[in-house]
């Protein structure tokens, strides 16, 4: 399964799709089946049924022989079998890629002109609705951007994408007064997506007198690569940016419109 085949047709797309829509569904087999597969093992191996091994020891055995025969029978890689027997994931790639939707970026930056306002609400740009502190906030991950550590305000969203992180803080990092019960370490694949995890990422937290935004965590209770928000990101008191080293660069993997050309396309725009 190494062949390299051009998809250049809507054709050529819906063939591949059926064919490999059909090669990862398997059906159950029938009980004779599973039977035949038991009785099978159990006559390759009458010297380990009949011998000393402990009782142990000839059950693994057998039980291993039997999975392997029947995923034979199902015609099952063994990457899917650890998949899901082992939680082991379902590809391996040499780099990590992270979605990024460019044009609630490019919204954002919009937002700083006078336009009309009917032109911005056309605009793709969802956020997550997050209850904290007794308060609802909006969460997008163009925040983190905005809201980024100062040290690291002189970096360029590209470099951002690929070396910067966020990640839960632990409680011991955090500041004494806040009690913190958020796990938003989730990747929204699209903004679809991050309407469907809205609901299981809403948290509830103790209130903060006299605050409106949480109370960003001091830097000097964070490991060296871990940075705190500045005041004003939801996520200020529970979650930092870790910074990558360059052997664990992420890649970008832009999501949305395609992105303008200098030489094609409206100029004024790109």
């Amino acid at each position: 399964n190494s062949d390299v085949t051009s998809l250049l047709s809507g054709t050529a797309i819906k063939t591949v799709v059926a064919y490999v829509s059909d090669y990862i569904t398997k059906w159950s087999l029938n009980t004779h089946v599973i039977f035949d597969v038991i009785q099978t093992v159990l006559r390759r191996n009458t010297e380990l049924t009949s011998g000393f091994t402990t009782c142990q020891e000839k059950v693994r055995r057998l039980v291993t022989q039997m999975v392997n025969l029947l995923s034979v029978r199902m015609e099952l890689g063994a990457p899917m079998i650890c998949m899901y027997l082992l939680d082991q994931p379902d590809h391996y790639t040499s780099h990590k890629f992270v979605p990024i939707h460019w044009k609630s970026y490019v919204t954002e930056a919009q937002n700083a002109w006078e336009k009309d306002q009917t032109e911005l609400q056309k605009l793709d740009h969802k956020v997550m609705l997050i209850r904290k502190n007794g308060r609802i906030f909006g969460l997008s991950k163009v925040y983190d951007y905005i809201y980024r550590p100062s040290d690291l305000e002189n970096m360029t969203l590209y470099n951002w994408v690929t070396l910067c992180e966020r990640v839960s803080i632990s409680k011991k990092y955090q500041n004494k007064d806040t009690e913190s019960d958020c796990d938003l370490d989730v990747e929204c694949e699209s903004d679809a997506e991050m309407d469907e995890e809205s609901n299981q990422l809403e948290a509830e937290e103790s209130d903060t007198e006299g605050s409106s935004f949480p109370i960003p965590v001091t830097k000097d209770n964070l490991p060296e690569n871990i940075f705190p928000f500045l005041y004003g990101h939801p996520l200020a008191d529970s979650h930092g940016i870790k910074l990558l080293s360059e052997r664990n660069v992420l890649v970008p993997n832009f999501i949305g419109p395609g992105l303008p050309r200098k030489d094609k396309g409206d100029r004024e725009y790109y």
